[in-house]
């Protein structure tokens, strides 16, 4: 096997968190992704700044942009929790249907409504409000599930502020008494 760099690889996801105790996982991805992965196919992971191949062992999708995943080698809540917030990659040679697909960036490096999970979500007086756990579409609204509160924030790009990626923050305009 060719082990490939991160520029030949194109993120699908992200894991969110360990799920269950036998090393699941929760993942993020973009729309459709979780649909088109393959067992015989890995995903890529690194570690110490080096691509390490998983096998897919099982997939549960929980809508359009989640899923329980399970990989080889990742089998319990310790190597799941390692794993926790790191990128899930894979070979676009492996997958050609990806070539026409949108992961809808929001900024010109590419960040996608995926990887504001794990970001801090604070108001337009720089009040912290939450941490980012979930990004949930209803029929095309999108809301911004915190974590600890369980509030949902609705997001529209007429309500965002600012995104610092370095200090993993997103400022959103957001109406007194939502929260």
């Amino acid at each position: 096997m060719i082990f490939p760099t991160r520029d030949t690889l194109i993120q699908a996801g992200r894991i969110v968190k360990s799920y269950g105790t036998e090393g699941e996982m929760m993942m993020a991805f973009a729309e459709g992704v979780s649909e088109i992965l393959k067992k015989k196919e890995p995903v890529w992971l690194f570690y110490d700044g080096l691509p390490v191949p998983f096998f897919i062992r099982s997939l549960q999708n929980k809508g359009p942009r989640k899923a329980i995943v399970s990989l080889e080698d990742i089998d319990t809540i310790a190597d799941a929790e390692e794993a926790s917030g790191k990128e899930v990659y894979i070979d676009p040679a492996n997958y050609p249907e990806l070539s026409d697909a949108d992961t809808h960036p929001l900024t010109e490096d590419g960040l996608t409504l995926e990887d504001l999970i794990g970001f801090t979500l604070l108001d337009q007086n720089g009040h912290n409000a939450g941490t980012i756990e979930d990004i949930l579409d209803f029929s095309g609204n999108i809301c911004i599930g915190l974590s600890g509160s369980g509030a949902l924030v609705p997001f529209h790009d007429d309500l965002l502020l600012d995104i610092d990626i370095e200090k993993k923050t997103l400022t959103m305009n957001i109406s007194e008494g939502l929260l």
